[in-house]
């Protein structure tokens, strides 16, 4: 991969593949895999692929140029470096969640569209995932292969899914483990022990997104979500409760008023509808937003209760198993990752009935022969309870990393 600069100054990315240099199989392999690619339109979430090249010796793809990790725009200088999320992560460690949710729409939606052309990636990973004027976009489609003819061992280690590729759900694997890593602030092979401290935990809807992540990284492919559309479809939905709660009541009101104020004037002035059609456009998006967030809203108690912070952790059988297999090889370390379980699991007591308690308040809430001064204080012992959630997120949380790290001196000293 290179970058160069054409004769109008014009910056961008050369890949060049050398059919001798790198095998025949694998040139075979990535020259199928960008003619494929160059197939697509552009799209949001994938790098563009301006020019692709065939010659005797070989082929070339020009592409997008990354943004210089330095601030230094899409320059060739002797100090560029491209920025990847990679580097992001690396440099700022775990990223707030509302960039971890911006991030995750962007990608799903550059997905969605290899997976519309019934394509696989196949070798996402936060290495791949460079910024162009700003904006994240999933690269290096040399792995880029038809469904239908998915099936070989291949992608990143860590980030490949357990059943390799063979449909749409490997890739959505991939990106769920590159959500998670940024999200986490963890290396890939320390994604399992949980969000580090540094992590956006304590983040509104935190609890929601491991959710979605969980879903996503499942180890069964069936229980996974089966297109990125779905993926989509559930991060849109998580990213307008965020937008949505930050609104204030004044602010959701005012919207209602000039939608309607709006579609009144849309009546009175027939002649000029398409013009002011193209001006209540936005305020009709905001109110199917705000409607769909209120029928949410009704059918989920858990959008009000992790207004602090509910207690999301869970002390589940893939740990026993971590347990046994410690017990089969180093007993004296296993008793002390036991009497870590056994911590977690207590924990876990606690914030599960923290979380009934906030429940009970919640139902509480809808009783209208209750005073507004009542109310209030209900919200009050809710908020209580969530900052004792939180504690014990990050007691339960440093209890696993403590799990792991007992887990990594055994493989050490082997």
């Amino acid at each position: 991969m290179y970058a160069a600069t054409n004769g109008r100054g014009e910056c961008a990315a050369v890949k060049v593949c050398c059919r001798d240099a790198i095998g025949e199989e694998r040139y075979e392999r990535e020259l199928r895999g960008a003619k494929l690619y160059s197939a697509i339109p552009p799209q949001e979430g994938l790098v563009r692929m301006l020019e692709l090249a065939v010659t005797p010796w070989g082929f070339y793809a020009v592409m997008d140029l990354a943004d210089d990790e330095f601030g230094g725009g899409r320059t060739v200088s002797a100090e560029y470096r491209p920025k990847t999320l990679a580097r992001v992560i690396e440099g700022e460690k775990a990223l707030p969640l509302d960039e971890c949710v911006k991030l995750g729409i962007t990608l799903a939606k550059g997905l969605e569209t290899l997976q519309r052309h019934h394509l696989l990636h196949r070798d996402i990973k936060p290495g791949n995932v460079i910024f162009v004027g700003g904006h994240p976009v999933l690269s290096d489609p040399g792995l880029v292969v038809e469904e239908s003819e998915a099936g070989s061992l291949v992608g990143t280690p860590g980030y490949a899914p357990p059943e390799n590729f063979i449909d749409a759900a490997g890739d959505i694997y991939s990106l769920g483990l590159t959500l998670k890593a940024a999200s986490f602030g963890r290396r890939i092979e320390d994604v399992d022990k949980g969000p580090a401290l540094e992590a956006d935990t304590g983040a509104k809807f935190f609890p929601a997104w491991w959710r979605i992540l969980n879903k996503a990284t499942d180890p069964s492919p069936s229980r996974r979500y089966q297109s990125a559309k779905a993926l989509l479809k559930e991060l849109k939905g998580l990213r307008c409760k965020i937008m949505f709660a930050k609104c204030s009541w004044t602010y959701r009101a005012a919207i209602g008023i000039l939608f309607l104020a709006a579609v009144a004037c849309a009546y009175a002035s027939y002649r000029d509808r398409k013009r002011l059609e193209a001006e209540i456009e936005p305020m009709k998006r905001i109110a199917a937003i705000a409607d769909s967030l209120n029928e949410m809203s009704s059918q989920d108690d858990t959008v009000w209760s992790s207004f602090g912070g509910s207690y999301f952790c869970h002390t589940d059988e893939s740990h026993m198993q971590r347990l046994k297999r410690m017990e089969e090889k180093d007993p004296a370390r296993a008793a002390t990752m036991r009497g870590i379980l056994d911590k977690m699991q207590e924990i876990d007591k606690k914030g599960e009935e923290n979380n009934r308690r906030i429940k009970a308040l919640h139902d509480r809430n809808g009783d209208k022969d209750k005073s507004g001064q009542d109310a209030a204080e209900r919200y009050n012992q809710a908020e209580l309870i969530s900052m004792e959630n939180e504690k014990l997120v990050k007691a339960w949380l440093s209890l696993l990393e403590r799990f792991a790290e007992i887990e990594d001196e055994a493989k050490f000293d082997k």
